[in-house]
């Protein structure tokens, strides 16, 4: 048995478990440099409708602004702890009194008018953010990290935020310059009551934020910023009572206007009469209205001819004889 034991060892190569291990080493090393190289060569993409903040983040330089990375770009090259934040390029909208996203539920917006009814107002506002460099890195920096607007959920936290409250001023500033009837069943006036409101809003906001970081829904990023689109619907009182006393005021506005056109006809057939009278006298006037109304009939019978008349008596036909 040793005999044999011996030449088992003697015939296996030598060197083989050497081998082995070299080969699971180079594997283990080349995985390590693998994830060395990923960690030190980092890359980011951007959507097509989405700009991207490049900002370093290694452990030898510090957390500034490098870069813009354009709409659509695929595996940008960026340093080690890079970080890219990004934000939309597309038209966006902040609705109050609506469904669909960036809504405030079923809110409205709650005005005083001149003669002190409560309103409620629902509002659209359509725009896009401004993508020049320096103005998106101060939105970026003064609003955008604080919250989280580069994330879905952080951009709608952020238009709360800070549009709400500027529409609801906007919009309670303007209102007491117009009568609750005005603005819902006046068009021209509503009309007036939206730009104002625009003009408000669009002063206000800039103010809030710090800086012109929004443009009209328009704009492309290569021309001008433009005005943000704001519009509302019809203000309607909160009280439904308020309504309901307008419509049965305008029926009854509406039967008075009936009624005086008939009494307006009834003068004029009056005026008429009297003056055939005044020109047939009373007999003549009744006889043309009994001929008129078909109560008296009378026939043209030509010299020298024939006519058979209707005896309403006998309900025969006589002859009338020849002249």
């Amino acid at each position: 048995m040793a005999k044999l034991g011996n030449a088992a060892a003697a015939i296996r190569p030598k060197g083989s478990g050497s081998v082995k291990a070299k080969v699971i080493g180079g594997l283990i090393l080349a995985v390590i440099v693998i994830i060395a190289l990923f960690n030190i060569f980092n890359f980011a993409d951007t959507d097509a409708n989405k700009i991207g903040l490049h900002y370093g983040g290694g452990v030898v330089e510090d957390k500034k602004f490098k870069s813009i990375i354009p709409p659509g770009s695929t595996n940008k090259l960026i340093g080690p702890g890079d970080t890219v934040y990004s934000y939309p390029t597309d038209q966006r909208s902040y609705i109050i009194g609506g469904a669909g996203a960036d809504t405030d539920g079923g809110d409205e917006v709650t005005v005083v008018s001149k003669d002190n009814v409560r309103l409620g107002v629902r509002v659209q506002v359509y725009f896009t953010l401004n993508r020049t460099e320096e103005t998106l890195r101060s939105f970026h920096e003064r609003i955008g990290l604080k919250t989280d607007a580069y994330e879905d959920s952080g951009w709608n936290g952020m238009l709360q935020s800070y549009f709400r409250p500027q529409i609801d001023r906007a919009l309670a500033a303007v209102a007491t310059n117009f009568t609750w009837a005005e603005l819902y069943n006046n068009e021209s006036k509503k009309a007036a009551f939206q730009t104002a409101a625009s003009q408000e809003f669009t002063r206000l906001l800039p103010a809030a934020v710090g800086g012109d970081y929004f443009c009209g829904p328009s704009y492309t990023g290569s021309n001008a910023c433009g005005e943000l689109s704001f519009t509302i619907q019809k203000p309607t009182p909160l009280d439904k009572g308020i309504i309901d006393g307008l419509e049965a005021k305008q029926r009854a506005e509406l039967a008075k206007a009936t009624q005086e056109q008939k009494n307006q006809q009834v003068d004029v057939e009056l005026q008429s009469v009297k003056q055939q009278v005044a020109m047939l006298g009373a007999q003549g006037y009744l006889l043309k209205s009994a001929i008129e109304s078909g109560k008296i009939q009378f026939m043209v019978i030509p010299q020298n001819g024939n006519v058979s008349i209707p005896v309403p008596t006998t309900g025969q036909t006589t002859t009338s004889p020849s002249r």
